[in-house]
């Protein structure tokens, strides 16, 4: 076997990307410490702007229901774990895979109502499930009300206080790379084959025995539980939680973020959160160098030209390109 034929069948094989994936992440702090504009609290946001949208990907990408209400499950997630840390001091862990299981439910509950619309109307659904919750933390006392939550403990694995960007960032981008495993576990499963199969043809799926509903609701439920699990982090690492994390904004920027990386491959999130972050950091940069007398929020402009870019040149997403390479390769 020549050296070319090598490296394609190590490129092809199913731990290569994963190896290389591990190989990014350990690389990031020497890149990020030396680039204009990335920070290692850039680094942290991209790992966690990247499991928040992963859930999007069996979700939308795969089971076709579109949601508008990803930042609500974000939002659940970080609550529980400023809550149950500030007010009656339960330990930082405990309180995120505590948030991870109100989150689950809630969606679960959530799911055997909001599915009973489609098209449109389900955007519409989730959408007002976010803004229910996004009231909710803004009026109620126990999260702060339009305050907030502040002084949220750190997390501390093993006695070992993350007390640093870049301790936080080795967390969160382990964090990363098991949900991604797990995700890309579950698409190859057969459980991911009804979620694909629940996408192209809902009756087709019913037709064959399997429960439309009870796929949609699995789908939600662990979409909610990986933003959960993205927003309990958030907590911990920025210590403030707010009304804002569970806006309209936030869902929009986590479908964005899916769609530019690809929503039909667990490795769009990650590829779409380092494209939108590095963007929306960039512009915060550079437009107001450009344009002096600019202000405002730049970070919907930069959504907006992303999601054009992608739907005219990458319909797939970034994320993508390496399957189509692959099947242009076989056809010549």
């Amino acid at each position: 076997m020549s050296a070319p034929q090598r490296v394609r069948v190590l490129l092809g094989s199913r731990t290569a990307p994963y190896a290389v994936f591990l190989v990014l992440l350990l690389s990031v702090p020497a890149v990020f410490t030396r680039v204009p504009f990335y920070t290692m609290s850039v680094a942290v946001l991209i790992c966690l702007q990247a499991i928040a949208a992963l859930g999007l990907v069996p979700l939308v990408g795969r089971a076709g229901q579109i949601s508008l209400g990803q930042a609500a499950f974000f939002a659940v997630g970080g609550y529980t774990s400023a809550v149950l840390t500030t007010r009656w001091q339960v330990n930082a862990l405990l309180a995120l895979v505590t948030g991870a299981v109100l989150a689950v439910g809630v969606a679960y509950g959530v799911g055997r109502f909001i599915f009973r619309a489609q098209g449109q109307y389900l955007a519409l659904a989730t959408l007002s499930f976010g803004l229910v919750v996004g009231s909710l933390a803004n009026q109620l006392p126990l999260t702060g009300a339009s305050n907030g939550l502040s002084g949220i403990a750190p997390l501390a694995p093993f006695g070992v206080e993350l007390d640093t960007d870049l301790s936080v960032y080795y967390l969160v981008a382990g964090v990363l790379l098991v949900c991604v495993l797990a995700v890309d576990a579950l698409l190859r499963s057969p459980a991911g084959d009804a979620l694909s199969a629940l996408g192209d043809s809902p009756v087709a799926t019913e037709a064959a025995g399997v429960s439309a509903a009870a796929l949609r609701r699995g789908a939600l439920a662990l979409a909610a539980g990986l933003a959960s699990v993205a927003g309990s982090l958030y907590a911990h690492w920025s210590s403030f939680m707010d009304p804002s994390q569970a806006g309209l904004l936030n869902s929009v920027q986590l479908l964005v973020i899916a769609s530019v990386g690809g929503l039909r491959t667990p490795w769009g999130a990650p590829v779409g959160a380092l494209v939108i972050v590095t963007f929306s950091e960039a512009s915060k940069d550079l437009i107001p160098r450009l344009f002096p007398s600019a202000t405002g929020n730049f970070d919907i402009v930069v959504y907006g030209i992303a999601l054009i870019a992608v739907l005219l040149f990458l319909p797939n997403g970034a994320g993508g390109i390496p399957a189509a390479l692959r099947k242009r390769e076989k056809k010549q």
